[in-house]
């Protein structure tokens, strides 16, 4: 593509077929996140952000970096995302720059940053939890000043979000409620269905799935739900069902969610193992269950970080346990130990250490009864 003419009479022509390339690009990203094809989102938006880098135009530039970021996001790389989403913030706060990003979509662009900035940095263990509530209050007072403060919707969810890791239900609750309620369509964000399911999640998380469930069958009943928001909605139907002791039930609603997250990369894949994982324990399938922990501890692996690898090898842990395989049990409790001590410290609790020392309980539980019974443990 030419975006460039050393003749002034060229170069206007040229520079604007240019800015055209570029927004089909963005436009065509856009198209496969609501598809679900987020490998194709990151090669639309890098390409975007290549040539709106080289026609040196800081309104398309952001929206490029955000859409890329959307997909690296979503694929389960938030360094990556973090990354775009640190420099629409540097050019949103560069005063040379400022009046080149005054446009409606280059401040949509710049609002995703922000809130999705939170969203990423939530899963890196170098960034404390509490310090993030400072980047959510810079995202208001931006909002505010630029007259955007009916777009603030987002920025409430990733609050309730920051909350619920913090583990301070009754914030939490209250915030994904007023986010819910605050949302508007069009606005840029989260859809309508992350709203719901986003709200679900933390209303089971807080013991209430009954109120939790009403919110994720609501995106089933919606025909524009996307498949993310659908997987989403499975796996937490599939949760409230283990709740209410319907193993069968579970495993139903676990195998819908793994179905559509297979295309979704690796990120939701695990979220869809996991569930999968607890329906299958709950209904006695030890071998399909240690089967899938084993593909959600590669998978997590792949992801890398702490967070997902934790959950992973937790429920590797505790299909072992399930199964008495004892020396895997303990192989494997030495990791998660790591996985939590590094996710404390993020988040100033000691919810997750707390887990891990629960589990080597458990496994001194198991394996002080084998030595009672004679048996010759490993």
């Amino acid at each position: 593509m030419i975006v460039r003419c050393w003749s002034d009479g060229g170069r206007q022509v040229r520079e604007v077929a240019g800015t055209a390339a570029v927004e089909l690009l963005i436009q065509q990203a856009w198209d496969a996140n609501s598809e679900g094809r987020y490998e194709r989102v990151v090669s639309a938006g890098g390409r975007a952000v290549a040539a709106a880098d080289v026609l040196d135009d800081p309104a398309l530039l952001v929206r490029a970096l955000v859409v890329e970021a959307t997909g690296l996001r979503m694929l389960g790389d938030k360094r990556a995302a973090l990354a775009r989403y640190t420099r629409v913030l540097a050019l949103a706060e560069d005063p040379a720059r400022r009046h080149q990003l005054a446009g409606e979509a280059a401040a949509g662009a710049i609002a995703r940053a922000y809130t999705f900035w939170v969203a990423s940095a939530r899963f890196l263990t170098d960034v404390p939890y509490r310090r993030l509530f400072a980047v959510l209050d810079a995202a208001e007072t931006w909002l505010t000043a630029t007259g955007h403060r009916h777009w603030r919707a987002a920025v409430l969810l990733q609050r309730a979000s920051l909350h619920r890791a913090l583990g301070e239900n009754d914030a939490a609750i209250a915030r994904a409620e007023e986010a819910l309620a605050a949302y508007r369509p069009g606005t840029p964000g989260a859809t309508l269905g992350t709203y719901r399911f986003e709200l679900g999640d933390i209303l089971r998380g807080a013991g209430r799935p009954a109120h939790a469930a009403p919110h994720y069958q609501a995106i089933l009943d919606d025909p524009d739900s996307g498949p993310h928001a659908r997987m989403a909605a499975h796996q937490g139907l599939a949760y409230c069902a283990l709740a209410a002791d319907q193993p069968a039930e579970a495993r139903r609603h676990a195998t819908h969610a793994l179905a559509l997250a297979e295309p979704l990369g690796d990120d939701n894949l695990c979220i869809a193992l996991e569930v999968l994982t607890e329906a299958c324990r709950a209904g006695g399938d030890l071998d399909t269950a240690w089967a899938t922990a084993l593909r959600y501890l590669d998978t997590a692996r792949r992801i890398g970080d702490h967070l997902r690898p934790y959950y992973a090898v937790r429920a590797a842990i505790d299909v072992a346990l399930d199964r008495a395989d004892l020396p895997t049990a303990r192989h494997l409790i030495t990791d998660l130990e790591d996985h939590a001590t590094a996710l404390d410290t993020a988040s100033a609790t000691t919810t997750y250490t707390a887990e891990a020392s629960e589990l080597r309980e458990r496994l001194a539980d198991l394996d002080a009864d084998l030595d009672a019974s004679g048996g010759a443990g490993p």
